[in-house]
């Protein structure tokens, strides 16, 4: 007697149960929060992790207590990066504040980009997109407050705007919400220039569909105008407010002239630079590329927008040619969207992104918890040691964490203070402040507590401020302690000198 046969059985696909899985919005905005948090759970709660943050969070901070950027506190990162740090300190002064804010921000991003990913390709290939994009955030140096982490949140806006955009544009149709995408856009110049690249693409490229759609010469002329004004509004609103103010001059010099006046690619190894992010960044580079490669259905397809994002991307990069290893986090952006092209072609584009995304965030720094908690006590016992030193500590941070200041609660009296623009020498007189004259006038001041590197070589030094401080440090201070600070992709042994003499 035979045995019916039973049902045949399906074979399971991961690629169609991941795309049931996020059939919903919610699904989608609740995987990016998770991964997010996930992937830089090991950095909250550190104020070492990078340095540069810890900066514009004090920056954020002082803002509250008053202190005017490129006036009380120099730096020449844009307005709406400080602006940015400014509104968590409405919560707290606690760096999980704007922890916090960074992650949102980045699983937001990763969203949009998942968005705009879905215009080409399926929803796994979307999904893997932005999963992408939050592993290679970490995996850079971006999992914690970077710039780019907040600046590619309004970027990924714009590029979703205008590929949303894309059907009226090619009817000749201009919507509001090309100039709202040209202002998003724009405000990620305020955080860092070089986003300009990735915003003139976007209306270039606008431009171009107008002009495909046989939009008249006059009239198009006057929507790039218009597109541009909508694009420079952000900026020229801050220009603005300084001149109100009385203070364009250092606020034009911090935007322009700082940034011609610095000298890049120091060490002369641009070439080994690139040559190491490139192999980094190739998890993700190949499948953007593959992306790039696949036929497009219609003359209308993906692979024009795509290609001149990514060489957008690149050449933002390429505009500040120093080459370290988060200066790649705003390419994190178009790559990821690219790449999802490729990840959610057939059953061998999902597998490869499942494979990529777990290998670059188990590779990369997000699980390092034990860096991290090492440098959570190395600064905790660097602050004990300062506090112990007097009532009222005077602290200059030479070379180490600037977050100390933060913690102890005190600041230099000069807007230029920020370690690496006292000690490097390609930082020399690139503020409208001297370097030897806001040296002078901190030392002047006299530090109770001073903290430098460890044997730090003195041709790295600055000339024109080490013999100030090394000076100031062989006739009035004592070594209280030497303690390792463990970065992201560095760490540092630093000094804490403190300084009875200046105590009389």
């Amino acid at each position: 007697m035979e045995v019916p046969a039973g049902p045949a059985r399906t074979p399971f696909d991961p690629g169609a149960a991941m795309g049931a899985l996020f059939a919903s919005r919610a699904a989608q905005i609740g995987w990016f929060l998770i991964l997010a948090l996930i992937s830089r759970i090991s950095v909250f709660g550190d104020s070492n992790y990078f340095n540069d943050e810890y900066f514009y969070w004090q920056v954020g901070l002082r803002m509250h207590d008053g202190a005017l950027p490129y006036v009380d506190v120099w730096d020449r990162k844009g307005p709406g990066l400080f602006l940015t740090y400014w509104l968590p300190g409405f919560f707290s002064r606690s760096v999980y504040a704007y922890q916090t804010a960074a992650l949102l921000a980045a699983a937001a991003t990763a969203y949009l980009a998942g968005c705009i990913a879905a215009h080409f390709t399926n929803r796994v290939g979307a999904m893997l997109g932005g999963s992408l994009y939050l592993v290679l955030l970490v995996f850079f140096g971006g999992g914690g407050g970077q710039s780019p982490v907040f600046y590619n949140l309004p970027m990924a806006l714009a590029a979703l705007l205008v590929v949303n955009a894309l059907p009226r544009l090619r009817q000749g149709s201009v919507p509001a919400s090309l100039f709202a995408a040209m202002a998003a856009a724009g405000f990620a110049i305020t955080f860092k220039q070089t986003a300009i690249c990735e915003a003139a693409f976007l209306g270039i490229y606008v431009i171009w569909q107008l002009g495909r759609a046989k939009v008249p010469a006059i009239r198009l002329a006057g929507i790039t105008l218009a597109l541009i004004l909508a694009g420079a509004a952000p900026m020229a609103m801050f220009a603005a407010c300084y001149a109100l103010a009385g203070h364009l001059p250092e606020f034009w010099h911090a935007m322009v002239t700082a940034n011609l006046a610095k000298a890049y690619n120091p060490a002369g190894d641009m070439w080994l630079r690139i040559g190491t992010l490139t192999m980094l960044l190739s998890p993700a580079w190949l499948p953007a590329l593959a992306g790039l490669l696949i036929r497009d259905t219609s003359p209308d397809g993906p692979r024009a927008f795509l290609a001149g994002w990514l060489i957008a991307g690149v050449a933002g990069v390429a505009l500040v040619p120093n080459f370290y290893e988060h200066y790649l986090l705003p390419l994190c952006l178009p790559v990821s969207v690219a790449a999802a092209r490729a990840l959610g072609f057939r059953k061998i584009g999902p597998l490869y992104g499942y494979a990529a995304v777990l290998f670059i965030l188990l590779l990369g720094p997000g699980f390092d918890f034990t860096n991290r908690q090492a440098s959570r006590e190395a600064m905790a016992m660097a602050v004990a040691d300062i506090r112990a030193s007097a009532a009222h500590p005077r602290l200059l941070v030479y070379e180490g964490p600037v977050d100390l200041y933060r913690q102890i609660g005190t600041y230099p009296p000069n807007p230029l203070y920020y370690p690496l623009h006292l000690y490097f020498p390609a930082e020399h007189n690139v503020s409208h402040v001297t370097t030897a004259e806001a040296m002078r006038a901190i030392i002047a001041w006299r530090p109770t507590a001073v903290v430098t590197y460890h044997a730090y070589p003195a041709s790295e030094e600055n000339p024109a401020t080490a013999g100030m401080v090394h000076g100031y440090i062989k006739d009035h201070c004592q070594l209280k302690a030497t303690r390792q600070f463990p970065e992201v992709y560095s760490s540092h042994l630093a000094d804490i000198w403190i300084c009875p003499e200046s105590l009389r």
